[in-house]
């Protein structure tokens, strides 16, 4: 289980001619009122922007889930968010986001479904959803731990700590089982590269770790960035660290997104630090995000030089811990239920139908779908028929006794510049992926090649 609130509201007659707004005009006051509203939290926001079903999708925190608003041409109002993944402050910000802009927006929320019955995620099936239990009654508001009703920050807190300790039981019983590679809380969509018992937004743990949480919740709430109510420097720290572990891909950055986010996290360094300067700040990726970047900034550098100490020999301490970022190493891109290990350094983005991604000279487009023929699902060799005839008799066969697949590598020097293409398919029953993988460097045919046989079934 997790913990979401689902605010519903329901916006009243309003204006000279008394009716009740539409969709359109609820989600386009929402969009104007949200850059204020949501006190500096709110990156990336881009106003006007809607999903491809209409709604809006907003992101408060690196390590959050994207809140969803939509919003229905009667008049009704409906915010999805999950907060689990960030911590309680996390989820007492957005609650007490939601009061105010059902009190300035004019759309009271909806009592909660049902009173908190002390420990999360105890809502029926019918009400989880935002749907009325009885027909007959009006949607209501949910909130496993009670805190969006109640406005008690203990709420929240007690709520997020039981679900935290019945996770972190279920990891420490998949380790005994012998279980590797667990991740709790992370964003979906990636598996990451690490040492230890379990992945969390701020890095990975070890067993002993796992051990201590569950005997002391001090220990056990150093896994969410936002724990106190409070935007302060602990606050910043935590998006910081959010960012580095998740973020970060530890080259210099090839375009103007991934340089935003960058020159977002020196300045949140250089603005945080001062608050609070006997946190634990993480000097060595500080400094190397700041050379990495190729800032003019002698006072900066001053305060590195100071706060992380001299270079020795261009390298890191080899006995000091392991530096922060998941994407130091390679990660596993999940997509459509297929699974495809790339280097952590390169860029992702994700649609419904594909996952993109790649740098220097090195893209991947990759597509998956559920097969069927006639009601059952397609065996491997029927869909590779289907949608890899056309690669011809010189077609490369694969057949590792788990997927089939067949490839085409290509060159085309039209462009002036030789581009090498691997057009690839794989398949299993029930199952397929297109997967082309364009490399400039014609000598990396062979990495080409070994990718696209390495992708697997989720």
């Amino acid at each position: 289980m997790s913990i979401t609130i689902r605010a519903v509201g329901q916006a009243g007659r309003r204006g000279a001619t008394r009716r009740i707004p539409n969709a359109a005009t609820l989600l386009g006051l929402i969009d104007e009122w949200l850059p204020d509203g949501a006190s500096g939290a709110l990156h990336g926001h881009v106003p006007g922007a809607r999903t491809s079903d209409g709604a809006i999708e907003v992101v408060l925190h690196p390590a959050a889930r994207p809140i969803r608003i939509e919003a229905t041409d009667d008049g009704q109002v409906a915010v999805t968010a999950m907060t689990v993944p960030v911590g309680p402050g996390y989820h007492t910000f957005v609650a007490s986001l939601l009061d105010r802009m059902g009190d300035e927006l004019g759309v009271p929320w909806a009592k909660l479904a049902t009173p908190p019955p002390g420990a999360p995620g105890r809502v029926s099936a019918s009400t989880a959803s935002g749907a009325a239990a009885d027909p007959g009654e009006p949607p209501a508001s949910i909130d496993p731990t009670g805190a969006f009703g109640s406005g008690d920050r203990h709420d929240a807190e007690r709520g997020h700590l039981g679900w935290l300790r019945s996770a972190l039981i279920a990891v420490r019983d998949g380790r005994r089982q012998g279980a590797t590679g667990l991740h709790l809380a992370t964003p979906p969509g990636v598996r990451y590269t690490f040492d230890g018992a379990v992945a969390t937004v701020l890095g990975p743990r070890d067993d002993a770790w796992l051990e201590r949480a569950l005997a002391d919740p001090r220990v056990a709430a150093d896994v969410w960035p936002w724990v106190a109510d409070a935007m302060d420097a602990r606050y910043l720290l935590g998006r910081v660290l959010s960012h580095l572990w998740l973020d970060v891909r530890w080259r210099p950055p090839i375009d103007s997104v991934e340089s935003q986010l960058v020159d977002e996290i020196l300045a949140t360094l250089r603005r945080a630090y001062p608050l609070e300067p006997g946190l634990a700040w993480p000097w060595r990726e500080w400094r190397e995000l700041f050379e990495l970047r190729g800032q003019a900034d002698p006072a900066t550098r001053a305060l590195l030089d100071r706060g992380a100490g001299a270079v020795v020999d261009g390298g890191s301490d080899p006995d000091g811990p392991a530096p922060i970022g998941y994407h130091r190493r390679p990660v596993t891109i999940v997509h459509e239920g297929w699974a495809l290990e790339v280097p952590g350094s390169f860029t992702g983005r994700r649609t419904s139908e594909e996952w993109t991604g790649g740098e220097a000279g090195r893209n991947i487009t990759l597509a998956g779908t559920e097969t069927a023929e006639n009601g059952h699902p397609m065996t491997a060799d029927r869909f590779l028929q289907q949608v890899a005839a056309h690669l011809g008799r010189d077609a490369i066969e694969h057949d590792d006794g788990v997927v089939r697949g067949r490839a085409r590598l290509a060159s085309d020097p039209s462009s002036g510049v030789e581009v090498a293409t691997v057009e690839g398919f794989s398949a299993v029953h029930g199952r397929g992926a297109a997967i082309r993988i364009e490399i400039d460097d014609p000598q990396d045919w062979k990495w080409a090649l070994d990718t696209w046989r390495a992708l697997r079934p989720a």
